[in-house]
């Protein structure tokens, strides 16, 4: 790891040279091995190919399209594949977006109900030597989503979609670790986990309402907002008993302080079970418009919360924050591309809104503790390079403030968190 950051840090400081960015017209290709890492999933090793087109350049650095797939598998047991298509011209006056996801994780995260009420021990987490995977499930799942957006008035648009997803849950079964031995068993063995919801289940999601928009760049904004409210129907195609409704609104500003040079942006976010029970295997699903990546999921490691532990926050309602600055020192063009280097300095914020199963999780001893954390917090810095403002390489160094969320974590990537 090592020597992937100072790989990294070496290209960075290598190209210093300033030039302006060239529109870019037509079809643009970005083939590449995908090499991500990620404290909690391991190495990831595999291959993408994203695709932008520009049309006559005049929407640069906007697109008309946008599509990609991507085939990985990381050393700590999982592996996925992932395909997505956008589109802003094929249908006029719509938006659309379609993605279709198959995960497996051997090795999935399970820490328990309700955060840092759930007792963590780093000495039981996944670790060859001593053969312990505690806080390790099995998880797989099938994702088809497909979301339509149209205007209303100026910047605001309405919004719809559906999500069928169909997820399987067991217990880990890795070479040389202690089956059986995990605290996804002992939720089970103690009722937390009911038996009917196990094994995992099957389920249509119905969303819509309103998005705003006035970012001038989508994947990369210097200026404006952006801000959609949700409300999200899940329907239990199995059982038909695990049924809810819940709310999600999500606000994110980006405020120039120096062109061209310094930007703040900040996050804002809440999601929050109205009505019905949600199953366990769900409550780490984050609501989102577009999966342009493989998982939208748990407060946690790569695309919500930073410096935590992937999957460390599960509750029935979260209300989470990112703020951070992005500071470009330096722009270059290289093989007849635009780059540019970001620095982000960050900070992040998290608090659950609404518990899931608490009373029966204090009844046992070891599956609960009463610290008291309104709000938790990390911090940390990210390593930006673009190329044509849409394609992001990241890499994300940070720290939860309190050990019982995490000790450090480093996530490799190909996006912001938002």
């Amino acid at each position: 790891m090592k020597r992937i950051a100072a790989g990294f840090l070496l290209l960075f400081l290598g190209l210093t040279v300033r030039a302006q960015e060239a529109a870019k017209t037509g079809w643009d290709y970005v083939p590449l091995p995908n090499v991500n890492y990620n404290s909690d999933l391991g190495l990831s090793l595999g291959a993408f190919c994203d695709f932008f087109y520009y049309g006559d350049g005049t929407i640069y650095p906007n697109f008309l399209h946008h599509g990609g797939i991507t085939g990985t598998y990381s050393t700590k047991g999982s592996w996925y594949l992932h395909g997505y298509f956008e589109s802003i011209q094929l249908i006029p006056g719509l938006r659309i977006s379609a993605s279709a996801t198959y995960r497996d994780a051997e090795a999935n995260s399970f820490y328990g109900f309700n955060g840092i009420a759930a007792p963590f021990d780093p000495e039981l987490d996944l670790n060859k030597h001593t053969r312990t995977a505690w806080y390790t499930n099995h998880r797989r799942f099938v994702r088809v989503a497909t979301t339509f957006q149209g205007p209303i008035a100026g910047k605001l648009n309405w919004v719809g979609g559906a999500v069928f997803r169909h997820v399987m849950m067991a217990d880990f079964q890795l070479n040389n670790y202690d089956s059986g031995k995990s605290l996804f068993m002992a939720y089970k063995q103690a009722g937390l986990i009911h038996e009917d919801e196990f094994a995992g289940g099957t389920s249509l999601e119905l969303k819509g309402g309103i998005s705003y928009d006035t970012r001038d760049v989508e994947m990369f904004p210097t200026k404006g907002a952006y801000g959609e409210l949700l409300l999200i129907g899940n329907g239990d195609l199995k059982q038909w008993k695990y049924n809810y409704l819940q709310v999600a609104a999500r606000w994110k500003q980006f405020i120039s302080l120096i062109p061209d040079w310094l930007i703040f942006a900040y996050q804002l976010c809440f999601q929050h079970t109205l009505a019905g029970e949600i199953p366990y295997y769900n409550l780490n699903e984050l609501a989102t418009l577009h999966y342009l990546y493989e998982e939208n999921s748990g407060l946690g490691s790569r695309y919500s919360i930073r410096g935590y532990n992937y999957n460390r926050i599960s509750a029935a309602g979260y209300a989470w924050a990112n703020l951070e600055f992005r500071v470009i020192p330096w722009k270059f063009k290289l093989f007849k591309q635009n780059f540019r280097l970001v620095l982000n300095p960050f900070m992040d914020l998290a608090a659950i809104t609404k518990t899931y199963r608490l009373e029966q999780q204090m009844q046992v001893a070891d599956f609960y503790q009463s610290l008291k954390r309104p709000v938790m917090a990390s911090a940390g810095c990210g390593i930006k390079l673009h190329m044509n403002t849409n394609f992001i390489l990241s890499l994300d160094f940070a720290k939860a403030f309190d050990p019982q969320l995490s000790n450090f974590m480093i996530v490799m990537a190909t996006t912001y968190v938002f």
